[in-house]
């Protein structure tokens, strides 16, 4: 089966994953009356729609050059990934406000019962969600199927989060302390906020990168340009990883242009070793 394939059904499925927990949460977190749970199948509501964007520039990103796009179309995949991270953000900010709101105005009630069984549901789904993804992604080398692990990663740390917080709350209502209870939902969402925020970021940081052509780690580099075999010095290649491609420009004097075929091959196939697109160029100095 070849990447593109599996790249295709894991985020097919994805999106199954996520409309079925997005809409039975909305569901059961207006019965309960959880904002916690609201926040999570908001969360669940916004996966789905970011995962048919995905499936969109998986497309995109596989259609060739043309006349309008004479590169191809090699920065849609860190442009998803970034409008990604700040969709994250924002829902993460506005449940935050939320939170602040209710504990302003005294807390609210919650259906322990629902709010237990839709925890426990939630946390099996997920994790088995993320656990066939992270399959899929030993697989090949895709960044938005990385994207959609790191969406479903916190989607089960969240629901794990929630259903131990709800227990807490559960225990917390048997005991003299039971006024308290009323706090503990907007108190899991402020936790639960901190917590991811710096997700988004990190997201928004590595697609900025890609967008604004930066150089690779030093990992990555090394990997591609160790001087053992290459016919030219690695201050004369220049790299740049755009989503699933990589974007290599060799500066070669007239006379070591007999060297470039060999120099081409030997990048394009470590490019390829570690499951990346090579893009070469060549520039004469």
């Amino acid at each position: 089966m070849s990447a593109v394939t599996i790249e295709r059904r894991a985020l097919r499925f994805s999106a199954i994953s996520a409309a079925v927990f997005a809409f039975s949460g909305l569901a059961l977190g207006v019965a309960s009356g959880s904002m916690t749970i609201l926040f999570d199948s908001g969360y669940s509501l916004m996966s789905l729609a970011l995962v048919v964007l995905s499936l969109w520039a998986h497309r995109c990103v596989q259609r060739p050059a043309c006349g309008r796009y004479p590169f191809g179309r090699l920065t849609v995949e860190p442009l998803t990934v970034l409008l990604k991270g700040v969709m994250i953000g924002l829902v993460c900010l506005a449940s935050l406000g939320a939170a602040l709101w209710s504990l302003a105005h005294g807390g609210r009630t919650v259906s322990l019962d629902l709010a237990l069984a839709f925890g426990v549901l939630n946390v099996v789904g997920c994790a088995l969600s993320w656990g066939y993804l992270k399959r899929c992604a030993a697989r090949v080398n895709a960044p938005l199927l990385a994207a959609e692990i790191r969406q479903w990663q916190m989607d089960t740390w969240l629901s794990a989060a929630v259903l131990i917080g709800f227990a807490v709350t559960f225990l917390l209502s048997l005991t003299p302390w039971a006024a308290w209870a009323r706090f503990a939902d907007p108190v899991m969402v402020l936790l639960i906020v901190g917590y991811f925020l710096p997700i988004p970021w990190r997201m928004n940081r590595d697609a900025l990168r890609e967008v604004m052509l930066a150089t690779p780690g030093d990992a990555l580099r090394q990997a591609l340009i160790a001087q053992d075999t290459l016919a030219v010095a690695p201050e004369n290649i220049r790299l740049a990883q755009v989503g699933s491609f990589m974007l290599l420009d060799i500066k070669l004097a007239k006379d070591e242009l007999k060297d470039a075929d060999s120099i081409v091959a030997t990048l394009e196939q470590r490019c390829r070793q570690l499951e990346l697109r090579p893009v070469t160029s060549i520039t004469l100095t």
